[in-house]
């Protein structure tokens, strides 16, 4: 039996979706959760049915921000993937942040999503992404994919250590906090900036992370 998971803190969001699947499709929702809290008790729920049964096949539908138990907004989406990807659970990203940053982060091996699409798109569009996922392939909604790989270019023109030093600024960390987390002194992290700017044709911080969204 195909069921899902739906992770999403709105509700009435996972209700609609919710609807969509059930009469679109022979998936079941078989749970729901607005927090990252709330994951570890399906894990272990679905481990107990799957003693007697694991035929089952899951997919997740997460998205990035979630709120915690005090209400406010975090990238915690992530961290649900993760958790659910080191239970055997494959997850979809259904988000309004749709970047090229955002898919990559989700995407990559230290988060380990295997869909990605936008709240802007169709719910025809993300059955489709569960479909696929279910299967084992990867799926980014189409239009969103010449942003990513616009990024991956971007990335690709710079060297490894110049990669990690734009991964911290994109985090939002000065310059001498990059400079200590990565072992270095500050003019030569001066250095490596100035080299980035020069490859990815930006002028400071601003068109840098404009161009890498």
């Amino acid at each position: 039996m195909k069921k899902l998971i739906l992770i999403d803190d709105h509700k009435m969001l996972r209700k609609g979706i919710a609807s969509f699947i059930l009469e679109k499709s022979d998936w079941q929702v078989a749970f729901e959760a607005e927090s990252l809290s709330e994951i570890p008790l399906i894990l272990q729920k679905i481990k107990s049915s799957n003693k007697n049964d694991d035929s089952d096949i899951y997919v997740a539908v997460v998205d990035i921000q979630l709120k915690d138990e005090s209400g406010n907004n975090y990238s915690n989406g992530f961290e649900a993937i993760k958790l659910l990807k080191e239970n055997g659970i494959e997850s979809v990203v259904f988000s309004s942040h749709d970047t090229g940053s955002c898919i990559e982060t989700a995407m990559s091996e230290q988060v380990g999503a295997k869909g990605f699409v936008s709240k802007c798109s169709s719910e025809q569009v993300l059955l489709d992404a569960i479909d696929y996922v279910s299967k084992r392939q990867t799926y980014i909604q189409s239009d969103l994919v010449t942003s990513f790989i616009a990024r991956q270019n971007l990335f690709s023109m710079l060297t490894k250590r110049e990669q990690q030093v734009v991964k911290y600024i994109e985090q939002n960390y000065s310059n001498e906090e990059i400079a200590q987390r990565l072992g270095i002194k500050i003019n030569t992290l001066d250095n490596y900036i100035s080299i980035i700017y020069d490859k990815l044709g930006c002028q400071n911080r601003t068109s840098l992370l404009e161009k890498l969204k």
